[in-house]
């Protein structure tokens, strides 16, 4: 059985499928018999997602400031 320790080192992996099929099985069982691993792996994926739109925005930010750069040289 995995320790609360193990859900915590283990999170990037389980999120990006790079597990096999018994070790995504046992990190799953470990998260249906411990709320706070269930809270911490919610709490993890908001983070993930969050990063992403955060990434998104500023890829659309250098864009403009990139457009803004272009059309003051016209």
């Amino acid at each position: 059985m995995l320790k609360c320790k193990d859900i915590v080192d283990q999170a990037s992996d389980y999120r990006e499928r790079e597990m096999s099929f018994g070790q995504r099985l046992q990190y799953r069982m470990h998260l249906l018999l411990c709320h706070h691993c269930r809270t911490f792996s919610r709490q993890f994926n908001a983070s993930v997602a969050m990063l992403k739109r955060l990434r998104k925005r500023e890829d659309h930010q250098e864009q403009i400031e990139e457009t803004k750069r272009k059309l003051e040289n016209l």
